[in-house]
């Protein structure tokens, strides 16, 4: 199915968890709206983010053992995102094959989706495309997208991940904990 007519994909209430992403003036294009690039960076770090949340306990360091590496990257831009503007990006594991996985995610301000990603990642061990054991599989299977009853749990009660030693919500009020409700 087409993900832009995929109404999962489309509600941020599908994936399990949520990553706040501030824009910044540098975010923006020749046309006054955040550019393709930016948000390409937006859906990065939330996958970074995803990617520590399920194998180093949300520190934000190397793994062990093992790497991924970038097969392909696929995203659809839905609507025009402008500054200034605090966005979220819904995440989750969408597919898991034997050696690689597709990280799912759409980029939601106001409830509404304004585009979607999807990565494939590529399993590596010893720099070579290895099987993904059993535990890595479950740890993946943990945050699967999308999200069904009784299924993933979100970071915190209010459905955010954020970045390992950054403030989750400034003084201005930019960046907010809790931009959607879920």
């Amino acid at each position: 199915m087409d993900p832009r007519r995929d109404p999962e994909r489309l509600s941020l209430a599908s994936y399990p968890l949520s990553h706040p992403v501030q824009a910044r003036f540098s975010d923006l294009d020749g046309n006054g709206h955040l550019n393709n690039v930016a948000l390409a960076s937006f859906y990065e770090d939330a996958r970074i983010t995803l990617d520590w949340r399920i194998f180093t306990d949300g520190r934000p360091v190397p793994f062990e053992g093992f790497t991924f590496v970038v097969a392909n990257i696929s995203i659809h831009y839905l609507a025009e995102a402008r500054y200034p503007a605090t966005y979220v990006v819904g995440c989750g594991v969408g597919r898991i094959g034997t050696s690689s996985f597709v990280h799912s995610a759409g980029l939601f301000r106001d409830g509404v989706c304004l585009g979607l990603c999807d990565s494939i990642l590529v399993h590596l061990v010893d720099g070579v495309p290895t099987p993904i054991p059993p535990d890595r599989r479950a740890q993946m299977e943990a945050l699967a997208f999308p999200v069904r009853a009784g299924g993933a749990s979100t970071e915190a009660d209010d459905g955010t991940v954020s970045i390992p030693g950054q403030p989750e919500e400034s003084a201005s009020g930019l960046v907010s904990s809790n931009p959607d409700s879920r």
